[in-house]
């Protein structure tokens, strides 16, 4: 089997050659820029200019080099704007900072800043229904964000790599959070309803016109969906199972539905983090088809029952490593203890694409990261 292939075998409940594997094939399985520079290094590959490709969680734009040699099965496609070639870097003396297409300012520490942090919401306060009469949406419509996207596409086909596309921002959700500021967002949740579903319809509409356009553009050159929307934290949801069937689930479905229309043939892959699993069923019947990342360590995220309850209705992409326990601070041997657990867990009957918690964060040392890789070859096979 070619890697697409592996991977549309998994993403249909049947068991490929081998477990997929997954490094740098979505916007939430990449490698932080420290850690994959110290990777490159490590592996005594070439020196190469190291840039994020997500300029806000810093994950890096990685290289096909490095992705050939650990065997990735899946490649990134994303927008141009999220290389942050609109928006340049600003010097604000103890942060760099950037303003980005929703108007949003992010910053990031000089001295020892991992990631960039969305400040300064531009509909924040109580005056936001005034505000929003003048708000300039972002253009999804706009040919310069699709420019590169087909042939981005056709280069990770051409490899018989399966290819995964990105949205035009993150989750309705999560750029409501980032327009409003968080205290006014959970506020509007719980106390403004109407204001919410305003928002949320608008946020909607937009990448629902992004997607039509580019999956009309790319029709079958693409494999999966990349759609994102985190809703749990550690321990709990981020809000009542009735506020997101009330407020969210609608909107999701409409968006979800926009996709499937424009792309029959490709795979939902939705990212959300923490203690989701009261939501999965919800998530399966608006029609996601692929599940990431299945955090371990957050609460009721057990692999074996999430794999039992749900492993016949939904794919499982993640979920194969414990990230903030056991990848950046556990020994070799227990990296590999961890992926053999993950992948005895999920693998059996397919529905299974194996890629840590999350991105590789900057702690993570690169023996670690080929120690995973190394697990994934010696117990992966079918």
């Amino acid at each position: 089997m070619d890697s697409r292939e592996r991977i549309l075998t998994a993403l249909s409940h049947k068991e490929p050659d081998r477990v997929p594997f997954d490094l740098g094939g979505t916007a939430q399985t990449g490698v932080h820029v420290l850690a994959y520079a110290a990777l490159r290094n490590f592996l005594g590959l070439p020196e190469r200019q190291v840039r994020p490709r997500q300029v806000f969680d810093q994950g890096a734009e990685m290289h096909e080099d490095l992705l050939d040699l650990v065997q990735a099965d899946a490649r990134h496609v994303v927008r141009r704007s999220t290389l942050c070639e609109r928006y340049p870097l600003l010097d604000e003396g103890e942060y760099w900072a950037y303003r980005d297409q929703w108007g949003i300012l992010w910053r990031k520490p000089k001295s020892n800043g991992l990631y960039f942090d969305p400040t300064s919401p531009p509909l924040a306060g109580a005056d936001v229904r005034e505000r929003l009469k003048h708000y300039p949406w972002p253009d999804p419509t706009d040919a310069w964000h699709y420019e590169p996207l087909k042939a981005w596409a056709q280069a990770a086909g051409a490899k018989g790599k399966a290819v995964v596309l990105q949205g035009f921002t993150a989750g309705i959700l999560e750029t409501y959070a980032w327009l409003r500021g968080y205290n006014d967002f959970f506020m509007d949740l719980g106390a403004d309803p109407d204001l919410a579903g305003y928002i949320l319809d608008a946020l909607v509409d937009i990448k629902s016109a992004y997607w039509e356009r580019a999956l009309t553009q790319l029709g079958d050159l693409v494999d999966v969906v990349n759609e994102t929307d985190d809703l749990g934290s550690q321990q709990s949801l981020l809000f009542s199972p009735n506020t997101y069937r009330r407020l969210v689930k609608p909107r999701h479905k409409r968006l979800y539905a926009a996709i499937k229309r424009a792309a029959p043939h490709a795979k939902l892959f939705l990212h959300t983090c923490g203690a989701v699993r009261p939501l999965i069923p919800d998530l399966i019947e608006i029609g996601v088809d692929v599940l990431n990342p299945l955090q371990r360590s957050a609460q009721g995220m057990n692999l074996v029952e999430l794999k039992r309850d749900f492993g016949r209705e939904i794919c499982f992409w993640g979920g194969g490593i414990d990230a903030q326990q056991v990848l950046g601070p556990g020994s070799i041997e227990q990296v590999r203890e961890s992926v053999r657990q993950g992948i005895e867990a999920l693998a059996p009957g397919g529905g299974f694409v194996f890629a840590a918690d999350h991105v590789v964060q900057a702690n993570v040392p690169p023996q670690n990261v080929m120690a995973m890789r190394q697990a994934v070859h010696d117990f992966g096979n079918y």
